[in-house]
């Protein structure tokens, strides 16, 4: 117990090999905000939280919900931009934009999200409306951002959300427009005169 671990991402494994040495007995391990640290960086320690919380069953050893905190911190006060994907940090990192796993979280959020992240990071699912939202992306992207009662929410089958779902995407183009017969006759011949020629230099 009077042992810790300090490591390097090197190898894509400093997360796993912390926890390791927790599993084997190591009392502490070091860790650094986002992973922040020299050449590939440290433990990140907002993953450590949710990993020691995990494996302890002890919801009482750190508060979660200061990962986003930090994250907002990390953004407006030191203009440190976090990549969008970045586990538990990132604004997007679970966000959906498929229209089936916005009908999953509609009908019951754990089919899609794989913990509470509204309880547990303080944060919600955002919805990403692309061209493969469909309505149920639209309905509840609609629900989530004005914050409707149940009563009020608006379903995949309103016609609001119909209206606002692109039946195509990308739009369609514009058929271009056929060459003229002319056009083809004058690149026909062209054609034609250059595969002679070649024909009679080759003979």
């Amino acid at each position: 117990e009077c042992l810790e671990w300090h490591g390097h991402n090197d190898f894509h494994k400093v997360l796993v090999n912390g926890v390791t040495a927790w599993l084997y007995g190591c009392g502490g391990v070091n860790g650094t905000l986002m992973g922040f640290g020299e050449r590939t960086g440290n433990a990140p320690l907002e993953a450590l939280v949710i990993d020691y919380i995990s494996l302890t069953g002890n919801d009482e050893a750190a508060d979660p919900t200061v990962i986003t905190e930090i994250a907002q911190y990390f953004e407006k006060e030191l203009d440190y931009r976090i990549p969008d994907n970045y586990p538990f940090a990132g604004k997007d990192f679970n966000a959906t934009s498929a229209g089936i796993h916005v009908d999953g979280l509609a009908k019951n959020e754990e089919i899609y999200n794989i913990f509470d992240t509204t309880k547990i990071l303080n944060r919600s699912v955002p919805i990403i409306i692309n061209d493969k939202a469909g309505r149920a992306g639209v309905a509840y992207w609609i629900n989530q951002q004005f914050n409707l009662p149940p009563e009020r929410q608006v379903s995949k089958k309103h016609p609001p959300s119909a209206r606002s779902t692109p039946r195509s995407w990308p739009p369609t183009k514009k058929a271009a427009t056929p060459p003229s017969p002319t056009r083809k006759s004058r690149t026909s011949s062209a054609v034609s005169c250059r595969n002679s020629s070649t024909a009679s230099s080759t003979r």
